[in-house]
């Protein structure tokens, strides 16, 4: 545990003292940022004796000189390399919203946090919801610990993205929401880095469908650093059905550290994909709470990763009542020197009896170098439940290489096939076809990922 005296935390404190109170703020959010500040004060930074930190290394973050991003405005064909076709959209530029780019859809009260009307249907919704559950803590758990990005992230952020959707209302064109990281250095060194806080509020109305695509994204060539630092809340009301992806492609210098939480009431799903390929050091908490019964959760994934990339997943699903169900399958692809980690947990409370989840998480190393660290837990205290586990890890198989190899196919469109079949289900998973064509490349939009 760290104290004020840690330099490293100063930054982040000095912004939120010079900030101050923010006029037309509810008083609610307000409340929310000073006791996350407060959790991340006390905290501080995790260090290797945090088991939870334990295997991700954030010191080349912590020595880097670290400044707020600057506002900047883009031009539209910067954004639009970026964009899907036959979607709505909101776009932002590191951090804050940015209308020329952006076309809200009309089925959908759809917002930016910063332009808030101080009254009205989406105020209330962002005073009743915005920072509830995304606190600093790092679980549902009221004795959780502290998770310092999602707290710096509630303290912090200057804009973000609401998103209400009326009961039952059925959205037809994906909603996107991209946000767009453009560092002013170019400089080809980590040494100083640019820090944003993107933030995503979604309700989904009782009985309403709505899908949410959530793109990460560079406009500069790749060599500048950059940290980014999202949090996102769903929250599905009984009868929800709330479809997200989630595309990481940034840059390949980038600290990506983010934070989602998904609160799930009666008989809702919320299905969600993460695609990972961008970005030197990368994190991704998720956090799903069902609280109502008869609902279902799935949080899939793929990552693919190269070079000396970076990436860990840690997963925690909470069942608190019956006749829910969990799904998660992570798959990832690491190649050269690269290096992830899947940490799951799946935590079946006493009340919820027939609790149905599975958990699996499946890695393809490319090279002898490459190294993948697999955790996946049950933690049980019900006893008429259906729970399973596994992980698996390995190499190319040779003699399906050598297969394609015999009928002619040259080696690196025969491994190329390989790699794909093992990534096939999660990448066609997308059922919008732009996301999963451009998914598909393993490179995300515009070409920004590691392969």
């Amino acid at each position: 545990m760290t104290t004020t005296a840690d330099t490293r935390t100063t930054p982040y404190l000095d912004l939120f003292a010079r900030r101050g109170e923010r006029s037309g703020e509810a008083e609610s959010v307000r409340t929310r940022r000073r006791e996350a500040i407060e959790r991340f004060e006390a905290a501080g930074f995790p260090g290797r004796g945090n088991e939870e930190w334990r295997q991700t290394n954030i010191a080349p973050l912590l020595r880097a000189a670290v400044t707020e991003a600057s506002s900047r405005a883009i031009e539209g064909q910067q954004a639009k390399r970026f964009l899907y076709p036959g979607c709505d959209r909101l776009v932002f530029v590191n951090g804050r919203f940015a209308p020329e780019c952006s076309s809200a859809p009309e089925e959908v009260n759809a917002a930016s946090l910063a332009d808030l009307p101080a009254a009205g249907r989406v105020a209330d919704v962002v005073a009743e919801h915005l920072g509830a559950t995304v606190d600093g803590r790092a679980s549902c758990s009221a004795d959780a610990g502290v998770h310092p990005f999602a707290a710096l992230n509630t303290a912090l952020f200057d804009d973000g993205a609401v998103v209400e959707i009326p009961d039952g209302a059925v959205v037809e064109r994906p909603i996107q929401v991209l946000w767009l990281s453009s560092p002013v250095e170019e400089s080809g060194s980590v040494d100083r880095v640019e820090f944003s806080f993107p933030r995503l509020l979604v309700v989904a109305g009782e009985n309403s469908q709505a899908s949410i695509i959530e793109t990460f994204a560079s406009t500069g060539t790749g060599t500048a650093g950059y940290f980014v630092c999202p949090a996102g809340e769903f929250i599905c009301r009984p009868g929800a059905v709330l479809h997200h992806t989630r595309l990481q492609a940034d840059g390949k210098d980038a600290f990506h550290l983010g934070f989602q939480h998904a609160h799930l009431e009666r008989s809702a799903l919320f299905d969600s994909s993460s695609l990972a390929f961008g970005g030197g050091l990368v994190r991704n908490d998720a956090v799903a709470l069902l609280d109502g019964e008869g609902s279902h959760c799935t949080l899939d994934g793929l990552y693919v990763v190269a070079g000396s990339q970076f990436v860990d997943n840690h997963m925690r699903v909470e069942h608190r009542q019956p006749h829910t169900t969990s799904h998660q399958l992570y798959k990832g692809v690491l190649d050269d020197r690269a290096r992830s980690v899947f940490n799951g947990r799946i935590y079946v409370h006493k009340a919820a009896q027939k609790t149905d989840a599975k958990q699996t998480n499946r890695n393809l190393l490319l090279s002898k170098a490459a190294l993948a660290n697999s955790n996946p837990q049950l933690e049980i205290f019900a006893d008429d439940v259906r729970c399973t586990h596994g992980s698996t890890i390995g190499r190319l198989d040779e003699d399906a290489l050598f297969y394609l190899r015999a009928r002619g196919l040259p080696r690196n469109e025969a491994y190329g096939m390989l790699v794909y079949a093992f990534a096939r289900e999660l990448v066609e998973k997308a059922s919008f076809e732009p996301l999963r064509l451009r998914a598909s490349l393993n490179g995300g939009p515009g070409g920004g990922g590691s392969r």
